[in-house]
């Protein structure tokens, strides 16, 4: 066979390898250039069409003993050391690496060629379809939107995502879907009315998992101070919601009287805070449920956020679901609400703590003298372990802190020398990670307490106190953030809720204590803000726009809590990209093979104690902890037990529960408060055949006097002679002169606030 008579390769050749491709080469151009072909492992026809000449003989240019006599027969080496291919040679190679190449183009050619052809038949025969089925219509412009989506879905096929577009008749569908879907918003029961707690939908959402294990996430967020009426729930929102036995109260805020809801906003605190509350079932993959949200002035007593949690965990026991423990921030009222329930210090003379079924009751050894804990526990607490972080590196920042460890100091400078003196690859800092004023910068406290950081730290003797300050931040993010943090490791900080697994009170999945925190609050106010619009520079919101936006963060969370499964289809969610792509469950793996026993703990904490000695002793503070007695395990236990046993450490609370009067009085105020809906609701009152006799009329109308200087401010406003009677809930009856008049309550609210809306 000659090659160079070949002018096309088939792709039998073009599919040779191994012995039958070096045959081919030995028949079709020469013994010597198929061994050139052994010798650079080339075992594929296919694989020539990236492959030069220049790199086929490359190996020839070099003095290898094995390869004298190839390099002899193959070409020629000139004085300089060059090597120079036969011209025969060269000309046989060319013809065959063109015919490779041809033959990969014509592939990949035809391959697209058949591609198209295929989305082109497809698309085709689907508007030909469409077109088939609506024939029947009369009106030859009624075109389904499915045949310009058909041809919009093939006409993106054939470019990249970034360049997707979409016609005109798309875009207004999109529009169109979304302001018709209030109404599906409307049906799907995820109605959110302010302070009402959706206990009655927990089960639900739930059950796809089969856990009855959550925990409790509360966080606060700023909110436009803004008066809203709400139809639904014929109430005014955007007050300070009061608090009875810490419970918000919902429609609180429902009168039918102008003047009424002029001296609430005259005497009432309106809402600065937004208060959420959110459900999280203890499996990973399971997204958060929103149990509550409303207006506060962030005012509440420890002892009121306590007795809401009690609220909440007897509620939520009712219906058969265990609330293991509540995660909020730093704030100094949930800490002592924490301690008071936990009793860690703290005692509630007057409150029986312990009346509920559901107690956990943890054996304590009595050798162990560092667990403070008390043995029955109702609930258990985690503080958010990026609010720590922060706030550990804050102190560190500040500028009026001087913190000092030993006979050393804890300076920030430390850090601002690495930046200036070494280079950024040694340690990857920028200036932003320590700048005060960003105190939300998570991101800083991981690179600030990175391993770079901290060796280059231990190399300066004068940086000791810092090394030791970042090194307790590093062990704080192990224990409470990352999600890769063995058993062991995160048991120094946690053992609360792993013995208390070790005991069989809880499932599995509560040892993924990383994911108890109240950054499922923060994620939520972050989506809420989000759903302004991408062209919106308002990005804050009222109490009533957040309720609006958490009942479709509401629907979204429920159809991810299905696995985006609607019958047979599945939706795909995008993810961003600074949430991490998979979840890690190194935690449950490893826990499922992990045996511990109160011998591993006591290991454990010891192992623990010890590695904080060496960096007491890196400070210079062993002599003084010994001369104090305090330089073991068990001595500064007693020694810190002792302390936090004094009366100034120690929180009582006189608080009576009084929970059986609680429900009466509830009772009492349901009633009173629906007292004027049902006068409203009575059929005969707005009864259409009334509105025929106009005195009828005017005795039915709830009407006010308005006075002459606020009858000014009416101008602009719509003001109405009749209204609907079936919509007579939404309107104030005023009288102005010797007329009666209406006015929608929302007007109202516009009409009475005199102070800018913002925050």
């Amino acid at each position: 066979m000659n090659i160079l008579q070949l002018k096309e390769l088939t792709d039998e050749m073009m599919n040779l390898s191994l012995n039958k491709f070096y045959d081919f080469i030995e028949i079709a151009l020469d013994k010597d250039l198929s061994e050139l072909f052994k010798v650079q492992a080339i075992r594929e026809m296919s694989s020539l069409s990236s492959i030069t000449i220049d790199q086929l003989t490359q190996v020839l240019t070099f003095e290898i003993d094995e390869l004298k006599g190839l390099k002899k027969s193959l070409g020629f080496t000139t004085s300089d050391g060059n090597f120079h291919l036969r011209l025969g040679h060269r000309k046989l190679l060319e013809h065959l690496l063109s015919l490779v190449q041809a033959k990969k183009t014509l592939s990949v050619n035809n391959r697209e060629l058949s591609n198209n052809f295929i989305e082109n038949d497809i698309e085709k025969k689907l508007i030909e379809l469409l077109k088939h089925q609506t024939s029947n219509l009369s009106d030859g412009h009624n075109v389904p939107i499915l045949i310009p989506w058909v041809i919009n879905i093939f006409q993106n096929l054939k470019t990249t995502k970034n360049k997707y577009s979409y016609d005109i008749h798309i875009q207004q569908f999109a529009l169109l879907i979304y302001i018709f879907g209030e109404s599906l918003i409307r049906n799907q029961e995820m109605r959110m009315i302010e302070s009402e707690f959706r206990f009655q939908l927990i089960k639900e959402h739930l059950k796809p998992n089969k856990c009855n294990y959550v925990f409790i996430a509360e966080d606060a967020t700023s909110s436009i101070c803004r008066i809203d009426y709400d139809a639904t729930s014929n109430s005014f929102i955007g007050f300070s919601s009061p608090l009875i036995d810490g419970v918000a109260q919902s429609n609180f805020f429902q009168t039918e009287n102008f003047e009424q809801l002029e001296l609430w906003l005259s005497e009432i605190d309106k809402a600065k805070f937004i208060n959420l509350y959110m459900l999280k079932s203890l499996v990973l993959s399971d997204p958060p449920f929103i149990l509550t949200a409303y207006g506060s002035n962030n005012k509440a007593k420890a002892i009121e956020i306590l007795k809401r949690w009690l609220f909440i965990y007897h509620q939520c026991l009712i219906q058969d679901i265990h609330v293991i423990g509540f995660s909020t921030d730093a704030d100094s009222r949930f800490l002592r609400a924490m301690r008071l329930c936990s009793r860690f210090f703290a005692t509630l003379p007057n409150f029986n703590i312990l009346k509920y079924k559901d107690i956990f009751h943890i054996k304590i050894p009595k050798q162990w003298s560092w667990f403070f804990m008390e043995e029955q526990q109702i609930l258990f607490f985690m503080q958010d372990g990026i609010h720590i972080a922060t706030k550990f590196r804050n102190q560190l920042l500040s500028e009026t802190a001087h913190m000092k460890i030993g006979s050393y100091s804890i300076d920030i400078h430390d850090v601002f020398d690495l930046i200036e003196l070494e280079s950024k690859i040694e340690h990857t800092l920028i200036k932003c990670d320590v700048d005060p004023k960003d105190r939300q910068n998570f991101a800083s406290c991981l690179r600030i307490s990175s391993k770079d950081v901290l060796n280059l730290l231990e190399k300066n003797e004068k940086a000791t106190g810092t090394f030791v300050y970042l090194s307790l931040l590093r062990s704080i993010i192990a224990g409470f953030i990352e999600r890769s943090t063995t058993i062991e490791q995160r048991l120094f900080h946690i053992w609360t809720v792993v013995f208390t697994f070790i005991k069989n009170k809880l499932p599995v999945d509560a040892l993924n204590t990383f994911a108890f925190n109240s950054q499922i609050c923060e994620n939520t106010f972050r989506i809420a803000r989000s759903l302004s619009g991408s062209f919106s520079s308002n990005t804050h919101f009222s109490v009533k726009s957040f309720l609006k936006r958490c009942e479709k963060i509401s629907i979204i969370n429920s159809i991810k809590n299905h696995g985006g499964q609607i019958g047979e289809y599945q939706f795909y969610f995008p993810q961003h990209h600074k949430n991490h792509k998979d979840t890690c469950t190194y935690s449950i793996d490893h826990i499922n093979e992990l045996n511990l026993t109160e011998i591993d703990i006591e290991i454990i904490i010891k192992n623990a104690f010890e590695e904080a000695k060496k960096y007491v002793s890196m400070v210079n503070m062993t002599d003084f902890l010994k001369a104090k007695n305090i330089y073991t395990l068990s001595s500064l236990s007693t020694f810190t037990r002792s302390i936090l046993n004094r009366s100034s450490s120690k929180r009582i609370d006189y608080t009576i529960d009084n929970n059986s009067s609680d429900e009466d009085s509830d009772e009492e105020n349901l009633y009173s408060a629906n007292s004027m809906s049902d006068v409203l609701n009575n059929e005969d009152q707005f009864s259409p055949n009334n509105t025929d006799d106009e005195e009828e009329e005017e005795e039915n109308v709830i009407a006010i006097d308005v006075p002459h200087t606020a009858q000014t401010k009416l101008n602009g406003c719509r003001i109405y002679d009749k209204i609907n009677p079936q919509q007579s809930k939404k309107y104030f009856g005023i009288r102005i002169g010797s007329s009666y008049k209406f006015i929608h309550k929302q007007t109202s609210c516009w009409l009475l606030t005199t102070d800018k809306q913002r925050l």
